[in-house]
């Protein structure tokens, strides 16, 4: 003791050091995880008959937009105004409950979680369950999300609470459209 304060021995000092930061990377690890309620099959194949919409122009530079302009850009979407189109466009369909158009805008195989989870393999097959995909809370969160507001990370691009996730095709020139629905 000097000078009426305690002095920690160097060892202890260590390991008090390491204590502290394992224990804020284990917090950013948490943090980073928080808010994720959705699921997606990010690496299922692309849907080969989708009509979804694709950027507009075929030319990678002109559609290369850095990551800092693209706030889409973690979740692997290369073309943020054509992803915007096409996320207003399934508001739309969605709100006019146009079931073929909605079906357009779906990356197949379809996740759909819920009660009784299931994966939608066809247009045909999204249509006939629509009613039971789109339900009456999926439909209010996609009215009520302001795209400024969505949620982007890794597995996709999230409206509302995780009711509907938005994603991208591996392919090349990219595909948007819905990837997984939490009724």
């Amino acid at each position: 003791m000097l000078n009426g304060t305690t002095t920690i021995p160097r060892k202890n000092r260590r390991q008090k050091g390491f204590a502290s930061f394992a224990a804020f990377g284990i917090t950013m690890t948490l943090l980073a995880g928080c808010g994720q309620t959705g699921t997606s099959e990010m690496g299922a194949p692309p849907n080969p008959d989708s009509a979804a919409i694709a950027p507009a122009n075929l030319d990678e530079e002109t559609n290369a937009v850095s990551e800092a302009d693209n706030p889409f850009a973690a979740a692997g979407i290369n073309d943020p105004q054509a992803f915007i189109k096409m996320f207003e466009a399934a508001k739309a369909a969605v709100a006019a409950d146009e079931k073929d158009a909605v079906a357009e805008l779906v990356l197949l195989p379809l996740r759909v979680n819920g009660k009784t989870p299931m994966e939608i393999t066809s247009k045909a097959e999204f249509i006939e369950k629509y009613d039971l995909i789109m339900t009456k809370s999926v439909k209010e969160a996609l009215a009520a999300q302001k795209v400024e507001d969505l949620f982007v990370r890794d597995q996709g691009v999230m409206v509302g609470d995780g009711e509907l996730w938005f994603g991208a095709s591996a392919e090349e020139p990219q595909v948007y459209g819905i990837i997984a629905v939490n009724p």
